[in-house]
């Protein structure tokens, strides 16, 4: 059964020296400067040096901000990496991310395979996480009956990196999607533009009313999760979506990376960012995230019926630029890919960083909205509620 189930569903017409023009022009390595050299050398081995990195490194804060994270996904989770490799797969295929699931054809192939007398329980395990697959690329939310099944051969550890390898998966397959990342193979060039897509249908999902995983209690915390969540050792209080991911310290250090990439370091405007953040939060039906973020998005200089507008379909009010941001995370959500309308109406006025700042926000921001409805993880004292 598993094989009928990883059949991809992309058809393709291949053609010799036809693929459409990237988006983002990847580096050639006789071009790379010392820090990109480095920046290879350092998350190459596991990354791998495709088209993708060598696409990345135009912006090098930005390597040095996603890889730590996709590589603890790709080589460092609790998962073995047949379920990793299947779960990738699988959500390349949701995704229609021709270059993720030929990219990792070869990984599945030398992953551990499955003993040939392996038992009933030990096949349904793998055919429960494409269910999970199935249901945070539809609904952003893995459904009661699928974690319940999932929990009866993980732990806690392994559930927190299945739902993390989905999600993760997502973010860069809208990334490779949207900046039409040329995937060679054997001398054919695969153009992702050849995927024909249809907008999918809303998507909802019944909140959680307790959580899967429960934050960790600080008080009650070991000196070394203090300090993780506490660096500065200031006593302020901690926010139950990092207590939440506290309770999986490995996971916990390269993933703060990538969130404190898109919220401290990118290149995009505080207003540009929320935007995003706010309308995939929406989109995601993620109450945490649209109550985390409402307020910074006021601050960030949304005025009080932008937020409004943020929250409801279609994009009367918004200005053509700001509208392309919108239609943008829409896009994301509905197709994994930026349209070529939306595409320029962004390159008019973001550069080539901005632009994959646009994306990594984006597709970060999905990625925790995901992770969020399907932990349950509590809302806040007096939360701004979901619209």
């Amino acid at each position: 059964m598993l094989r009928h189930l990883l059949v991809p569903v992309i058809v393709l017409s291949v053609v010799v020296g036809l693929a459409a023009e990237p988006r983002l022009r990847p580096i050639s390595a006789t071009a790379f400067t010392d820090e990109q050299r480095a920046l290879v050398t350092t998350y190459g081995g596991v990354f791998g040096t495709d088209s993708d990195l060598k696409t990345l490194l135009v912006h090098p804060e930005l390597v040095k901000g996603v890889l730590p994270f996709a590589n603890y996904i790709l080589s460092e989770s609790t998962l073995t990496p047949r379920h990793r490799e299947l779960l990738i797969m699988r959500t390349a295929q949701l995704a229609r991310s021709t270059f993720l699931w030929y990219k990792h054809q070869p990984r599945l192939r030398a992953s551990d395979p499955p003993d040939r007398e392996v038992s009933r329980s030990a096949t349904n395990i793998e055919e429960t996480l494409f269910l999970a697959a199935d249901e945070l690329h539809e609904k952003s939310f893995v459904s009661d009956g699928t974690w319940r099944a999932l929990s009866q051969s993980y732990n806690e550890h392994q559930l927190m990196d299945a739902v993390f390898t989905i999600a993760e998966t997502t973010m860069l397959a809208g990334l490779v999607n949207s900046v039409d990342v040329e995937q060679e193979l054997g001398g054919f060039i695969v153009p992702l533009s050849a995927l024909s897509r249809t907008p999918g249908p809303e998507r909802e999902h019944q909140p959680l009313t307790k959580p899967r995983v429960e934050p960790v209690v600080l008080a009650q915390a070991s000196p070394e999760i203090r300090a993780m969540l506490d660096p500065s050792g200031s006593g302020r209080d901690i926010a139950a979506v990092y207590r939440t991911f506290a309770r999986h310290p490995k996971l916990y250090v390269p993933r703060q990376i990538l969130s404190e990439y898109i919220r401290t370091k990118s290149t995009l405007s505080g207003r540009v960012r929320e935007m995003l953040i706010l309308r995939i939060g929406w989109r995601c039906r993620s109450a945490y995230e649209w109550a985390a973020h409402a307020p910074a998005g006021r601050r960030a200089g949304l005025t009080d019926d932008q937020v409004r507008m943020l929250a409801r379909p279609g994009y009367d009010g918004w200005n053509a630029a700001d509208a392309a941001i919108v239609r943008a995370a829409d896009e994301l959500f509905d197709d994994d890919v930026i349209s070529e309308g939306t595409w320029k109406a962004l390159d008019e006025q973001f550069d080539e960083k901005q632009l994959l700042d646009v994306l990594i926000t984006t597709g970060g921001y999905r990625m925790v909205s995901m992770v969020l409805n399907t932990f349950g993880v509590p809302a806040e004292p007096n939360s701004e509620p979901f619209p």
